[in-house]
Formats: C-alpha cells, structure tokens, sequence
C-alpha cells in the first residue's frame, strides 16, 4: 500500500508538471518521494521487527503534507490522500492509533490554510480549455483515491475470508483429532481388558491340543484347537494395530515403502476370495509415508470396496502426480449418494449391513492423510460403484 502511495505521489507529479504544465518546485517534491521510498525500503528489508506500523503511517502523513505545502496547500485537490492514510490505520492499527493518524491529518490539512507555497495553476482561479486545471486534478485525484482505498479494503476482505476458512479448517481438524483421542482411548481400553481373556483361551486351546492327540480319532479336535490358536494370533495382531492413532503408529517415521511390498501385505490380511478380486497396478516403485499406517490405510478403503460388493472388483492403481502420488481405489459396488458421501469420513458412519463394521476405516484414512498434508477424496453414484482417490506429497 505505500508503494502504491509512493506511485500515485510520483505519477501525479509528472502529470502536473509534463501533461498539465504546472509550475511546481520539483527537487524538493522529488525529495519527498525520495524519504518514501527509503522508508519504504527500510520497512521491507525489517518486516520482522519493523516497528509500529503506526509510526510509518505518521512519517505518510508528514510527506504528503509537504508535498501539498508545496504543491498549492489546501487548493491542492490530492489532499483527499489524507483519507487513504485514515482508512488503512482504521483497518490495520488500534483505535487510538487511528485517531492519532485521523487528528494528525486534520491539523496537518488546517495548517496548510495558513502556510503554503501558492500555485496559480492548482487554485480555482486558473481557466483554461474551460475547465480549470483545478477540477482536472480533482478527478484524477479521486479516481487514485478510490483505487487505493478498493483495492486495500478487497485484499483485506480476501485475507479475511482465506483466514476464516483456515480456521474452519482447523476447528473441523480439532474436532476430528478430538474423536480420535477418545477412539485411541477406547481401543487402548478394550486392547488392555481383551489380552487376558485372550492368554487364557491361548493356554487352553493348546492344552486341548495336547490332549486331543493323545484320543483315538481326536484328529478334528486337533484342528480345531489349531484353528483357535490361528484366529487368536489374528487378535493378537488386531489388538497391535489397535494401539495406533489413525493408522499411524506412535513414533513411527516416514520411510520409503515399496509399492509392490505394501500391495503384497494386504493381499495377505484379505481373505482367499477376496485377494481374488483384488486387481493392482503401479506406476511407482516406491512412496514416502509411515509403512504400518499406510498399509493399514489400504487395507481399511479396499475392505470398504470389498464389502460394497459381493462379486466386484475393487481395484487400486498407483501414479506419479509431479511432487504427489496419487493412489486411486475403484469398486464395482452399489455405489453412494450425496448424503452418504458428504458423511463417509466421519467416525461410526457406515452404510454397510454387517454387523462386524465400525464405520472407522475411511475416518482413520482421512485423519491420516490430513496429517501427512495430502488429500482424500470420494466419487460415488448409485449404480456406478465409488471411487477413493488418495494424494499424498512426496519430498
């Protein structure tokens, strides 16, 4: 904004004295100017630690009131100047400031009434092509003024509106994180009451074992107690990745995680009929990310797809999105509507009829990609299936 105080001071100082061939006293004008732009150059070289804002606005003051002592005084029509040095101080600097800078400019433009360098040509006496060159100075006043003052005021009025959407953002990110909180705290709970119970059942599917092989014909008891050890290593693991926030193990860094190593790893947690129905393509070697958190990313939107669909496919292709990698998830489900769309990502929601879904896949997914500063994104249409689509930054 001062640069373009700056500018308006210079140009209507060429249009005076080139175009409109007023007589004025141009070094010490030029000079002026001068003091502007090294104020100027001082406070963008310091933005740090600059000072008060204020004070540079009273140096604005001082100048164009300088500049109108020579330049006419208060027949002089830039002095409405002293509005744009009001309204920016009213926008940016506390009300005692603002009056500072507002009395400032009325006893600055008072005095001129009593000192001043006259100027034949700025004072309504001054005739010529009839119009006097005094109006003439008046519009091209008025249109710089109004120019300054709409553009500061709608620069403003975007930051502002840039600032209450980031704070949107962040209260939606609070709140979400907040829901995390209390799920990791509820997992930490059950994982906490679960792992007793759980030894126990250990204990006393191997000591059935044991026991079974020593019967005639106990072979099916054998596989079954072997079949309750399995699913209970299946718990166990259940319960470790229960301790993570968001998919994300706490602690865990970011690495370079092969693609075809990740893809491989959840096709080993999905069932035989579903790895199945599991179709990959990559144009990627490799991605940076926490490897427990990403893996457990995937395997939560592809057993969304999977349980979409009976019979489908659900398929995930991997590209190079310049500085991202896009990961992109396709079933041939029933597909969404807007509603169900516009609620995928919160924590409990689900469209799903079993019984043994939590709603919580697409929520962790999002919480996780939000904290790696990517994007998740959802295409659906009834009948058409949906599509997830993951952009993660690289580097």
């Amino acid at each position: 904004m001062r640069w373009g105080a700056l500018t308006i001071q210079a140009t209507a100082i060429l249009i005076a004295t080139e175009l409109l061939g007023v007589s004025l006293p141009v070094a010490p004008m030029w000079s002026l100017v001068a003091v502007g732009v090294v104020s100027n150059l001082w406070l963008a070289s310091r933005k740090a630690d600059a000072g008060h804002l204020g004070a540079f606005l009273v140096l604005d003051v001082a100048l164009l009131s300088g500049m109108l002592y020579l330049s006419g005084g208060p027949t002089n029509p830039f002095s409405i100047i002293y509005v744009v040095y009001i309204a920016m101080s009213a926008v940016m600097l506390a009300p005692a400031w603002t009056w500072t800078i507002a009395g400032l400019s009325i006893l600055s433009f008072a005095a001129l009434f009593v000192v001043h360098v006259p100027s034949e040509h700025l004072g309504h006496a001054g005739h010529g092509g009839g119009f006097q060159t005094h109006l003439y100075g008046m519009f091209i006043a008025l249109v710089l003024a109004v120019a300054l003052i709409t553009y500061f005021v709608s620069q403003l009025s975007v930051e502002l509106r840039r600032r209450e959407r980031a704070l949107a953002e962040a209260e939606e990110r609070t709140h979400r994180w907040g829901k995390l909180a209390s799920i990791a705290t509820l997992a930490a709970g059950a994982a906490h009451e679960l792992g007793t119970p759980l030894g126990t059942i250990a204990v006393a599917a191997k000591e059935m074992e044991r026991q079974a092989r020593t019967l005639p014909g106990g072979d099916a008891l054998v596989e079954d107690a072997a079949l309750i050890r399995a699913e209970l290593e299946r718990c166990r693991r259940v319960l470790d990745r229960m301790a993570s926030v968001g998919g994300e193990n706490v602690g865990e860094t970011l690495s370079s995680l092969p693609i075809e190593s990740m893809i491989a790893e959840v096709s080993e947690r999905l069932s035989p009929a579903q790895a199945e129905r599991w179709v990959t393509s990559t144009e990627v070697e490799s991605i940076e990310a926490p490897a427990t958190a990403l893996v457990q990313m995937v395997e939560n939107i592809a057993r969304n797809g999977f349980d979409a669909c009976d019979q489908g496919r659900v398929s995930l292709h991997v590209r190079q999105l310049d500085r991202a990698v896009e990961l992109c998830f396709v079933d041939e489900g029933q597909g969404m509507d807007e509603q169900a769309i516009r609620r995928a990502a919160e924590p409990f929601f689900t469209t799903k009829r079993k019984a043994d879904r939590m709603g919580l896949g697409l929520f962790l997914a999002r919480t996780l990609v939000d904290s790696l500063g990517g994007r998740l994104t959802i295409e659906s249409a009834r009948e058409r299936g949906t599509t997830v689509r993951v952009v993660l930054p690289q580097g």
